[in-house]
């Protein structure tokens, strides 16, 4: 086993959307699958996680899946539901978040599955489904087998209630996902540490910088980052490669691709996510 794969299966973010001009990039919300050998992560369940799903259950031998939620905004969790790993009575499957204030976060889990919303019920749910929340029932990092592991931390740039930020370390490779943050001012301090060096950064990239300043309608406050932050986090904490992801549902394919051209006048090692595409890291 000397290589991890992941597959974009969703790279939207807010809602999916569905039209020609998205179609090259995808419109799914965000979903990221993790391959290390015959082991199986996930991280977010948005509307991607429904292929994900299809393609698990083509595998017939896996029987444990990890699911590692950033947050609960809707465009990271509704995918759920339609995620068919869901009704499989083989299936053990884990989700992981962190612990918010005044409620039990398997509780809106569930509420995805409860009437008025769904006829499902979570009766309806056949696999053996486990809640662990970091810092209580779970701790980082989590050992995923004995070359890979993910490990978390909290970060505050998501309004109200903040986001994890997840790195994949894979004997020496690491990968980190850093999604629905609006990082301003760069990472510093303790985000650095857990950040610098890494070989893949996979970074919000939801905004242009002219809509994120617009005098009209400025997005600044709602949590999200623009290009440029992330061009600038990927230089200034050294990374080898940066992936933009959870693009604005209302940019096209062609925007997306303008994106890409100004992100590599700064970091020229840029990608953009692109939905089912396979992507693999070696030791």
């Amino acid at each position: 086993m000397d290589e991890l794969k992941f597959t974009f299966y969703g790279v939207r973010g807010s809602y999916p959307v569905s039209a020609p001009k998205t179609i090259k990039y995808g419109g799914n919300t965000s979903s990221i699958l993790f391959e290390s050998g015959d082991d199986l992560f996930i991280f977010d369940a948005g509307t991607g996680i429904v292929g994900a799903g299809e393609y698990i259950q083509r595998k017939k031998n896996i029987k444990t899946l990890n699911i590692f939620l950033t947050h609960l905004h809707i465009d990271h969790i509704m995918g759920l539901p339609f995620f068919n790993p869901l009704y499989d009575k083989e299936k053990i499957i884990n989700i992981y978040c962190f612990k918010y204030n005044g409620f039990k976060y398997e509780d809106t889990i569930f509420s995805l599955f409860n009437q008025p919303l769904s006829p499902i019920s979570p009766k309806g749910i056949l696999a053996d489904l486990r809640f662990l929340t970091f810092g209580e029932s779970v701790k980082s990092p989590v050992s995923i087998n004995r070359n890979t592991s993910v490990s978390c931390m909290k970060d505050d740039m998501h309004p109200k209630s903040g986001v994890l930020i997840y790195k994949v370390e894979f004997f020496d490779k690491k990968i980190v996902f850093a999604t629905d943050i609006e990082s301003e001012k760069g990472f510093s301090g303790k985000y650095s540490d857990f950040i610098k060096n890494t070989d893949i950064l996979i970074h919000d990239s939801q905004y242009t910088n002219k809509d994120y300043t617009s005098k009209s309608n400025p997005k600044a406050g709602y949590g999200h980052s623009t290009v440029d932050m992330a061009v600038n986090n990927a230089v200034s904490m050294d990374v080898e490669k940066l992936f933009l992801f959870h693009y604005s549902p209302e940019y096209s394919d062609k925007m997306l691709e303008n994106m890409l051209i100004h992100a590599r006048k700064g970091f020229k090692n840029t990608y953009l996510s692109i939905e089912r595409q396979i992507n693999k890291i070696r030791r």
